[in-house]
């Protein structure tokens, strides 16, 4: 697998791909209201590719993953009692960070995540947080792999979940 920024001839192969795995997370015990889809959103993809945020991993010429990094996060984070006192700007956040279920199995997910630490700290970044729902469990030993922090839970209201559920956030300082 290739891991580059996406470009903006991928913008609808990208739409396409994150449908796909809304698809496969609504069967996720973890959701109990499945996932209605959407997430993240075209004109969040659309943004993300510009501002070279995007992220894919390869295959044969195929997006089978992609995360995004950026500093954009969910109000409830300025609630949270990080452990690294940084400005928004300081810190990088994971989104979406997904790989596609036939393409599992293979350390992609976490070829995905030493990359986004590479790039930020090739950006001079303090740290890197994310939420991710509670009961995810895959995802989660994910992070605590690469030594994120749990910093505790956190309502947080999701289009594409379509209600308020309860996400971890983890924290890596850099």
């Amino acid at each position: 697998m290739v891991i580059r920024e996406a470009n903006s001839c991928e913008i609808d192969e990208l739409v396409e791909f994150y449908d796909r795995m809304c698809k496969v997370l609504a069967n996720s015990p973890f959701l109990p209201n499945g996932n209605k889809g959407g997430y993240p959103s075209r004109e969040m993809i659309e943004g993300a590719v510009k501002n070279k945020e995007q992220y894919v991993g390869v295959v044969d010429g195929k997006i089978v993953a992609a995360y995004i990094l950026n500093h954009d996060c969910d109000p409830a984070y300025d609630k949270a009692n990080w452990q690294i006192s940084a400005a928004r700007s300081e810190v990088m956040v994971l989104h979406a960070l997904r790989v596609m279920p036939e393409y599992g199995g293979r350390g992609y997910a976490k070829r995905l995540m030493e990359h986004a630490l590479s790039v930020a700290k090739s950006k001079n970044q303090k740290a890197i947080r994310l939420d991710c729902v509670d009961g995810n469990t895959a995802a989660q030993k994910l992070y605590l792999s690469f030594g994120f922090k749990n910093i505790g839970s956190v309502p947080i209201f999701y289009e594409d979940i379509g209600t308020e559920v309860d996400c971890l956030l983890f924290e890596l300082s850099l």
